[in-house]
């Protein structure tokens, strides 16, 4: 019986799967290859990593956990999570059947992008969701933000702190309350009202929001607040506690509320970050290493000579 089995392959997996494999705990990982920020050029606030591309973070990361012989990185989808009395069953799409004595989801979210014509070529590389993450790149820029519900004010305000050429656009959708509108305008923050036709873009980089009524507003970058669901079902399934954001309760070592199983990442996180999901990743390692210790469950393989 393995130790662990952990769903999700990106930064939180692969960091919780560098933490057991040093442990000499049998861990079997199954990623689907399709990790959120697979779209986007470059990760950036990644202490030594900042501004490499996420395709490469992974890449070395799989190359670093290689010499772990207890570690198995696979290719599948897992199917199903099936409680038993010794642990958890996961299922792959190939029919693989993995037997752990515990689980960590890793999943990541999904992004649902607004229904913007000409957008999906554009996102991750002009159209961007984290001042954090790309705000820098565009500092003094020309920056529309789309927003169509109260929640753009903290993003705007956000990327007020980058930029002065700045625009909120609400495509008709949402009206700020008076309140709101003074503290737009104090900023000195165009306000765009008009219902969006499309956006024009050169390649993959936005040149314009192009309005219902013919005109156009010029832009560098478009800040999105896309809406979030989990990419599996696995933490409803198995009857994680959630906050009202559907955001899986962790604790300090990515326990979730059900015994056995972990999260680390996005799918626990209100903060979506590279590094926070590499630390929540190795939180969550030594979270199961620990528990299965208390259990008197000991590592299967020693250490060679050369060491690991």
């Amino acid at each position: 019986m393995l130790d662990t089995v952990i769903i999700g392959g990106s930064s939180a997996g692969l960091s919780a799967a560098l933490i057991l494999g040093r442990s000499l705990r049998n861990v079997v990982v199954l990623d689907d290859q399709k990790p959120c920020n697979r779209f986007t050029h470059a990760s950036h606030g990644f202490l030594t990593q900042d501004g490499t591309a996420p395709a490469q973070l992974l890449q070395t990361a799989r190359d670093q956990l290689a010499p772990y012989a207890t570690v198995t990185l696979k290719s599948a989808t897992a199917v199903t999570i099936t409680a038993t009395a010794h642990g958890f069953t996961v299922l792959d799409a190939s029919g693989q059947a993995h037997d752990a004595r515990t689980v960590l989801l890793a999943t990541g979210l999904h992004d649902a992008l607004p229904a913007l014509e000409g957008i999906e070529p554009l996102w991750g590389k002009s159209v961007f969701h984290c001042p954090y993450c790309d705000g820098y790149e565009v500092c003094g820029k020309a920056v529309a933000v789309y927003g169509t519900d109260e929640a753009a004010m903290h993003l705007l305000l956000l990327m007020r702190n980058l930029t002065p050429a700045l625009t909120l656009v609400t495509g008709g959708l949402w009206q700020p309350t008076p309140e709101q509108r003074e503290k737009i305008a104090s900023l000195g923050i165009r306000l765009a009202e008009t219902p969006v036709s499309r956006l024009e873009s050169t390649d993959s980089q936005i040149q314009a929001i192009r309005f219902a009524d013919g005109s156009t507003l010029a832009c560098d970058a478009l800040f999105i607040r896309p809406k979030t669901s989990h990419r599996t079902p696995f933490a409803h399934d198995l009857g994680c506690q959630m906050n009202v954001h559907q955001v899986v309760q962790v604790d300090l070592r990515g326990r979730t509320s059900v015994a056995g199983v972990y999260a680390a990442g996005d799918l626990s996180s209100p903060i979506r970050s590279v590094a926070i999901a590499v630390a929540q990743g190795a939180a969550a390692g030594y979270g199961i290493n620990a528990d299965l210790v208390e259990q008197g469950i000991i590592g299967d393989m020693a250490p060679s000579a050369e060491g690991r």
